[in-house]
């Protein structure tokens, strides 16, 4: 049976059939996406670090290290971690829903207060027009729940490496454009936009941790 197909068998509560098994949860991709990305994104700002216009970092960092701005640089890293674990915790949940394909684009699922028979659930429409309309916003929605974090880093990873906070940033514009355009496609088709804006926002990141322990001495 086709995957599409399948996504239409739908229990009397509005969810797939396939849905009613819970699955084993998302801890381990919580873990995962939490650490693996920061990992990435500090190796490559660390990279940048060392091999970029150095006398330039240097000078920026000495300035940030005088003024003992290296605070306001790793609360913007802890902003940028809360933001992340803000977003990702609810895939826990999510992976226990069991649920594939374009139903996953739900936020929430909605219920209809009844005295007599409960109702199925209240969902986004998937197909057509209507439901292209859909996914291109929840790719919006995605963008302003991520946003805040990325912002913070891209100005004060900005100050200290310009050049570099300027590419990641255009990468990320790409990546976000990419994202909607796919999501637009049917769910999964939004990965590689996904992928992009993950690999800079945590590059920026990096870049911002770095330019804190930099200023205190860290190396």
């Amino acid at each position: 049976m086709a995957k599409a197909e399948a996504e239409q068998l739908l229990g009397p509560d509005g969810l797939p059939e396939a849905s009613k098994e819970p699955g084993p949860g998302g801890a381990g991709i919580l873990v995962v996406l939490m650490l693996v990305p920061r990992l990435v994104g500090l190796g490559i700002g660390f990279l940048i670090f060392k091999f970029g216009d150095v006398s330039l970092y240097q000078d920026q960092i000495a300035l940030l290290a005088s003024k003992k701005l290296g605070y306001l640089y790793l609360s913007v890293t802890a902003v940028s971690v809360l933001v992340q674990w803000l977003n990702v915790f609810p895939m826990i949940y999510k992976q226990k829903l069991n649920l594939e394909g374009n139903i996953r684009a739900n936020m929430q699922f909605f219920k209809v207060n009844s005295t007599t028979n409960p109702l199925p659930y209240v969902v986004l429409e998937e197909q057509g027009v209507v439901g292209e309309y859909n996914r291109a916003n929840r790719s919006l929605f995605h963008f302003i729940e991520n946003m805040g974090g990325v912002l913070l880093c891209i100005l004060c990873a900005g100050f200290v490496f310009p050049l570099p906070a300027f590419i990641c940033t255009l990468a990320f514009f790409v990546g976000r454009v990419a994202h909607q355009i796919g999501y637009v496609s049917g769910y999964g088709k939004h990965g590689l936009g996904f992928g992009i804006v993950m690999l800079v926002s945590n590059i920026l990141e990096g870049l911002v941790t770095l330019a804190a322990l930099s200023s205190f001495g860290a190396f």
